[in-house]
């Protein structure tokens, strides 16, 4: 019994911790936002690479929504937006 308890408990510790972190890759990926869209400088941006970010995010947010799981859909939420928005930064500045 006192397994399932720590488990449970550990478990619990570790949910609080992931709702900062699932707010960090967002954020990393600010610089390249604002680089593309107030420098509008594109070179060495990669529109596959980041139009197949933000199609991997669309995927995270439909499993994180099937799973009701709000770190997923938060994160990925937040990673489509930015991908997407520097998506249309390359396809305007390029």
């Amino acid at each position: 019994m006192s397994h399932v308890f720590y488990t449970s408990r550990k478990r619990h510790i570790f949910d609080e911790f992931i709702y900062p972190v699932s707010l960090i890759a967002p954020i990393m990926t600010i610089p390249q936002l604002l680089s593309i869209w107030l420098q509008k400088s594109t070179q060495g941006i990669s529109i596959l690479t980041w139009s197949a970010y933000a199609l991997v995010s669309l995927l995270w947010i439909i499993y994180g929504v099937i799973h009701k799981e709000k770190p997923i859909i938060v994160s990925n939420f937040l990673l489509f937006i930015l991908d997407t928005s520097i998506v249309i930064g390359v396809l305007l500045y390029s």
